[in-house]
């Protein structure tokens, strides 16, 4: 090993630097290695001094974690290659390793930073270093630098975080459905912490279970079959608990074949107070563990996404109800309460743009025969019937309601008397030549009206329900006009 210098002033001179220089070497946003070429510049100058190879460990849990290694050693030094795994022992403040190879280090604790402990180690033992003038003074200035390089990196980070946020959230006010919101939360969190693989799993409260719905890294075919019990595996106790979670590598035993290590990050994405889907996120790009840094950054992105699965709970639940509010559940058509609020609409515009309006009021005839005879499931599928065969036998913007029981109401913007008439025949002649071959006979009679001078809606229902009265005194199965 090369010798130790007298003293370490000029060592603790090289380990010194102005912090506008090192906030320069950490200043470019998209420079993702800065950290570490910040920590080399310091690293090189107490190198060159102590004229020995040098490297510098992190963790923040119970695995050290490489960051950044010196070899100026001196023109005649063969630095040695220190490997990324030692094994260490407390040996009061310093802590003596032994790397792959046998060679003795020592490393000097150079500060914390929140969970994260910070080591320098040197070639030898540590009663060698022990005796070296001015070497706390040394380690002092060291760790004071480290800080100010962790200081400024994590303001890095954190500015650059923020505008992946900003970006992150923009991107998904522009998804246009449930899917794309899927697929845009899940790339974005993996590529957040170069995840190798992910899964986003939403509740489905159907099924009372978790449905994979995206997935990073590897097809959704292969696991869109799969339903997670709330409770069962990561997924299912992340949801149940509501807590995220940080695995670290601890499994010995063989792992399923599309994961590369035993790290992961899980977390729950909350609406309304509850959680309502898990992420996943598997492997890191360059095989290390996922760490705080990881973990408090999706946990930043996880706001914004879970935001934006409530919006489009809310869209679903407004449909819902929208749906309940307007369309009959047996037929499926428009319900009264629409149909009432669409044909003073439709009366209002048929005047403003002096155009046709015509109204047909479709009865079922002896309808009350069929349930006593075939029964109600019998009766309900009648009705579905019709109203299956009235969409079909109108124009695509006429509106098809089921005004009560048996009778339904088809109104019909810019529709003339005659083709009106020939719409209600057509639709009569369909439904009596069906039931001609039909175990069930139906027949419908059918009354069309039409919108006159100064007249309202009332009006307009009134004369349909007139016309539909002369059908049915005519012997039913038959068109009459008002």
């Amino acid at each position: 090993m090369a010798s130790v210098p007298p003293d370490a002033e000029s060592a603790a001179s090289a380990a010194s630097a102005a912090p506008g220089e090192l906030a320069a070497l950490l200043s470019p946003a998209e420079d993702a290695d800065a950290l570490q070429d910040a920590l080399r510049v310091l690293l090189e100058g107490v190198s060159h001094t102590l004229g020995v190879p040098i490297a510098l460990l992190s963790r923040d849990g119970a695995a050290w974690k490489f960051e950044a290694e010196s070899h100026r050693a001196g023109p005649s030094s063969a630095a040695p290659r220190f490997l990324d795994s030692p094994v260490a022992r407390k040996e009061g403040a310093d802590t003596e390793l032994t790397d792959t190879a046998g060679s003795a280090w020592t490393g000097f604790v150079a500060g914390t930073s929140g969970e994260r402990e910070w080591l320098l180690i040197v070639p030898g033992r540590a009663e060698r270093w022990r005796q070296m003038p001015g070497l706390d003074d040394l380690m002092d200035r060291f760790a004071r630098n480290l800080q100010t390089v962790v200081h400024l990196d994590d303001e890095r980070q954190f500015g650059e975080l923020h505008r992946r946020l900003y970006a992150f959230v923009r991107r998904l006010t522009r998804a246009s459905d449930v899917a794309q919101t899927h697929a845009c939360i899940l790339q974005t969190l993996a590529r957040e912490v170069h995840a190798r693989t992910g899964a986003l799993a939403v509740f489905s409260e159907a099924e009372q279970a978790l449905t994979i719905v995206a997935t990073y890294g590897y097809p959704r075919s292969i696991v869109e079959h799969i339903r997670v019990p709330a409770g069962e595996g990561i997924i299912g106790e992340t949801f149940s608990s509501g807590r995220a979670a940080l695995g670290r590598p601890h499994r010995s035993g063989p792992r399923r074949f599309r994961y590369h290590t035993d790290s992961y990050l899980a977390l729950p994405l909350k609406t309304f107070g509850r959680p309502a889907a898990v992420i996943t996120l598997t492997d890191r790009a360059d095989g290390r563990a996922f760490d705080d840094r990881d973990f408090a950054s999706v946990r930043l992105l996880s706001a914004p996404a879970a935001l934006a699965l409530a919006r489009h709970r809310v869209s679903e639940s407004l449909d819902e109800l929208t749906r309940a509010a307007t369309v009959d559940p047996v037929t499926g058509l428009f319900n009264r309460r629409y149909f009432e609020t669409r044909i003073e609409a439709e009366v209002q515009r048929a005047r403003r743009q002096q155009q046709d309006l015509a109204l047909l009021m479709v009865d079922i005839d002896d309808f009350k025969r069929i349930n006593d005879t075939f029964g109600h499931l019998e009766g309900d599928r009648a009705l579905r019937d019709v109203a299956d065969l009235l969409r079909r036998g109108v124009r695509i913007f006429d509106v098809c309601a089921r005004y009560g029981g048996e009778e339904f109401a088809i109104v019909m913007p810019g529709a003339s008397r005659q083709m009106a008439v020939q719409v209600a025949e057509r639709i009569r002649q369909g439904v009596y030549d069906r039931s001609r071959v039909a175990p069930l006979p139906m027949t419908l009679s059918i009354g069309v009206g039409f919108l006159g001078p100064d007249q309202s809606q009332e009006d307009l229902i009134g004369s349909a329900d007139r016309a539909l009265i002369a059908a049915k005194r005519a012997g039913k199965n038959i068109v009459k006009t008002s």
